[in-house]
C-alpha cells in the first residue's frame, strides 16, 4: 500500500514538473527569441501599444538610454507587470528603441541640415478624404485624434508655426525618409511606420492635415 502512495506521488510529481518546465521554456522562448531588425510595422504597433499600456504610468524614455540587452530586460519585467502579451511586448520594445542608432536606421535631423528635399511632382494632388483614413489607422496612434501628440515629444500638428508651416516637399520628405527632432526622445520613423503605404498615401495624409487644420505650406 505504502509503495503504491509513493509511485502515484512521485508520479504526480514528475507530471507537474514537467508542465512547470514546459510552461518555463515557452515563457523563456518568448522572451529570448533572437534579436532581429526592428521593422516599421513592429515600430507602428508598439507606438499604439505603448500609448494604450505603458504611457499612462510612464514618461518616454530616450532609446539610447539602454542598451539593446537592458532594453529586452526592463520590457520583460513590465510586461509582467502589465500581463502584456510576449508579442506586443516586442512591439513595444521596438518602439522604444526605433530611435537609436543601432537600428540602423538614418533619420534626418535639423544638425544635419535635414533630408535632402525630394521632388515629389510625379505625385497626384492630396486627398484629403483617403487621407484622412491613413491617418485614423497609423498616424493617431502617436499624434492623437486632435493632431496635439500622445506622446511627450511628438510635435503639435495644429501649431499655427509648426510643422505643416514648412513646405510640401520638406514634410513629405521627412515623413518618407523619417525625421529626427533635434532634442526629441523618439523619431518619426520612415512611412510613419507602415512600410506598406505609398509616396501618395503620405501625399493624402498631408492634404488632409493641411485641410483639417488650415496650415499652409511655407508659412514658417
Amino acid at each position: 500500500m505504502n509503495k503504491t502512495i509513493l509511485s502515484l506521488t512521485g508520479a504526480v510529481l514528475f507530471a507537474t514538473g514537467a508542465v512547470v518546465a514546459q510552461t518555463m521554456a515557452q515563457s523563456t522562448s518568448e522572451s529570448t527569441v533572437a534579436p532581429q531588425e526592428a521593422d516599421a510595422a513592429s515600430v507602428a504597433r508598439g507606438a499604439k501599444a505603448w500609448t494604450n499600456h505603458c504611457s499612462r504610468c510612464h514618461n518616454l524614455r530616450s532609446p539610447s538610454e539602454l542598451n539593446a540587452e537592458l532594453w529586452d530586460v526592463s520590457v520583460q519585467h513590465m510586461r509582467v507587470r502589465a500581463n502584456l502579451p510576449g508579442a506586443v511586448a516586442d512591439d513595444i520594445k521596438a518602439f522604444l528603441m526605433s530611435s537609436a542608432t543601432s537600428t540602423g536606421v538614418q533619420y534626418s535631423t535639423p544638425g544635419q541640415g535635414g533630408a535632402s528635399v525630394a521632388s515629389f511632382a510625379h505625385l497626384s494632388p492630396g486627398d484629403p478624404l483617403h487621407g484622412k483614413e491613413i491617418y485614423s489607422q497609423t498616424c493617431i496612434a502617436c499624434h492623437g485624434a486632435d493632431g496635439k501628440g500622445t506622446i511627450s515629444g511628438v510635435p503639435d500638428l495644429t501649431a499655427a508655426k509648426g510643422r505643416l508651416t514648412k513646405t510640401d516637399e520638406v514634410v513629405l520628405t521627412n515623413i518618407i525618409k523619417g525625421y529626427q527632432s533635434e532634442g526629441s526622445l523618439m523619431a518619426m520613423p520612415p512611412m510613419g511606420g507602415n512600410p506598406d503605404l505609398t509616396e501618395q498615401d503620405i501625399a493624402d495624409v498631408l492634404a488632409y492635415l493641411r485641410k483639417e487644420y488650415d496650415i499652409a505650406p511655407g508659412t514658417e
